[in-house]
């Protein structure tokens, strides 16, 4: 069993948000900041894996693309509907895919590698492939609900990756162990009814979502 697998794709950057002031599209009196002004750019994630390479962190990984999330994987989790309604907008330049959930051309693909490089991370580390694995998912999961984007989020990437490990390859209780700021709120509906899903979430109360 090798160590710490690292899984990032170029192509998770390239999801675009819009223009934006913090959440609000930029129009009248709202004036575009830099880059696209949105709390969720690929500035941040970038940053991240440049702070891997310069502190030689990046040489001690083994660094690896994935496959994006087939629409049988997506399946095990999403509805049919909000699948397709997502493809469309995705093909017509985008839109929004719930609440809060904005995107642009092209993102459906993007976030089908985002919830792959999750996926892939899983099977790894189940499978003894690796110790452990890092995915730097974009767009992000965790707040997607089956039916429709939620907080940034356009697929629910962790429940993909469980969801494919469980058909796959006989994975039979997870713990989901949420860390951010907000609440993983997609995540823990889609198992809530669950036994063989643990979800546990730390997070500042009543910050996002609200309620």
């Amino acid at each position: 069993m090798a160590g710490t697998a690292f899984y990032q794709d170029e192509l998770c950057y390239w999801h675009t948000t819009g223009e934006h002031v913090s959440f609000m599209p930029v129009g009248g009196w709202l004036e575009p900041l830099a880059g696209n002004g949105h709390p969720e750019s690929p500035a941040s994630k970038r940053r991240l894996k440049s702070l891997l390479d310069v502190s030689g962190l990046t040489r001690q990984l083994t660094v690896h693309s994935a496959e994006p999330a087939s629409r049988d994987d997506l399946l095990r989790v999403h509805t049919v509907d909000y699948l397709d309604r997502l493809k469309a907008m995705s093909d017509a330049g985008g839109g929004q895919a719930g609440y809060d959930a904005p995107f642009g051309a092209g993102s459906y693909e993007i976030a089908c590698l985002s919830a792959g490089l999750a996926k892939q991370a899983v099977a790894d580390v189940w499978t003894g492939r690796y110790q452990n694995a890092y995915s730097l998912s974009r767009p992000p999961g965790h707040h997607c609900l089956s039916d429709k984007g939620f907080g940034f989020c356009l697929l629910a990437n962790i429940p993909v990756a469980i969801e494919a490990a469980r058909a796959e390859h006989g994975l039979q209780r997870v713990a989901v162990v949420d860390w951010d700021v907000h609440h993983g709120n997609g995540t823990e509906a889609i198992f809530y009814d669950r036994s063989d899903v643990l979800t546990i979430s730390l997070h500042q109360d009543k910050l996002f979502p609200q309620n």
